[in-house]
């Protein structure tokens, strides 16, 4: 109840100086002074108090006043780079993230910014922890947590996929320590999420060189294998070209061509849009075009399109469409689709 303690005594330090400037100025004018004179500023000043206590005083100030004593010292050990003591159990992550960080914009060390990016990273917020990361990179550059911390934060704002951005942070870590462990789990994990499988399998064998035969062993060659196995099949799957014809529908609307399993629902395997000119139209779908990994059973695949004349519509809107129907990966187009009314 600090507030309660420290707020009498700022009124009443206020009342003295007001009361002492009063006296001062009421001898040179010659006018009597009384100690009657404090009334009125006290009954003003007790007034203040008593509106800031009822009226002002934010709900979250005395939980905010409880962290600060709670947390203080931990944070504090945080900014000097102290590991944990005995007594820092149960902490709560959001209230030393809140004492933290208004230490820390005071006095800036590289051990209190890596940490509250940590704790922003733990909190799901990767904008601020990148903004942390970046904070401790520029108090030292070469800082491999640091920037392995901004290149998750740039992931984890990416769903989870390896982007250029975040591959650019983890080459440089592994240009300085080739076998980085922790700078070849995170690429082969996010490549893996992004489907760049051939970038995941690279950094999956450099991993199990060194940890082939330990308790990860496993789980790497089960990671290399899923990034082997979906390599693969990219390589037929990859840049599929179709056909689409539709000799009775007027052009220059939009064309959506998609991929399911047969018989499957819901989101499709991979789809893209097109502002289409006019038909026939060849439409060829990319690695970035897949929404899903690539599936085991490839002879299940089946192609569709959907169409609307309006330009630039959803696929809710294109009712337009064409019947499922086979494809082969290997030919030039893969399929030939028909619109129909």
């Amino acid at each position: 109840m600090t507030v309660f303690v420290i707020l009498p005594l700022v009124l009443v330090l206020a009342v003295l100086v007001g009361f002492l400037l009063w006296r001062r100025e009421s001898r040179r004018a010659g006018a009597p002074v009384t100690w009657s004179g404090l009334a009125l500023p006290l009954l003003v000043a007790g007034l203040a108090g008593l509106g800031y206590l009822t009226l002002g005083l934010h709900p979250e100030t005395l939980d905010w006043l409880s962290e600060q004593r709670r947390y203080d010292a931990v944070a504090e050990r945080v900014i000097r780079g102290e590991g944990p003591s005995d007594e820092d159990h149960d902490i709560s992550a959001q209230a030393l993230t809140r004492v933290l960080q208004a230490k820390v914009v005071r006095d800036p060390t590289l051990p209190g910014w890596y940490t509250l990016g940590l704790l922003y990273d733990q909190l799901g917020a990767p904008a601020q922890a990148q903004e942390a990361a970046r904070r401790a990179l520029a108090l030292d550059p070469r800082d491999d947590g640091a920037r392995l911390l901004l290149a998750r934060g740039l992931i984890a704002q990416n769903q989870g996929r390896l982007n250029d951005a975040a591959d650019a942070q983890i080459r440089q870590v592994l240009a300085d320590n080739p076998t980085h462990d922790g700078a070849l789990m995170l690429r082969a994990m996010a490549a893996t999420e992004a489907r760049r499988f051939e970038l995941a399998a690279d950094s999956w064998r450099a991993l199990l060189v060194r940890h082939g035969d330990g308790e990860a062993g496993n789980l790497i060659r089960q990671g290399l294998a899923r990034a082997e196995a979906q390599q693969q099949r990219g390589a037929r799957l990859q840049n599929l070209t179709f056909t689409v014809r539709a000799p009775d529908l007027p052009d220059g609307g939009t064309l959506f061509v998609f991929l399911r399993q047969e018989g499957g629902s819901g989101q499709p395997l991979a789809a893209r849009r097109v502002l289409e000119d006019s038909f026939p139209v060849t439409v060829t779908l990319g690695a970035d075009d897949w929404l899903r990994n690539y599936p085991e059973r490839i002879d299940t695949l089946r192609v569709a399109a959907r169409y609307t004349p309006a330009p630039g519509s959803s696929v809710e809107q294109a009712h337009l469409g064409s019947a499922p129907q086979s494809l082969d990966p290997d030919a030039q187009p893969a399929a030939i689709i028909e619109l129909g009314r």
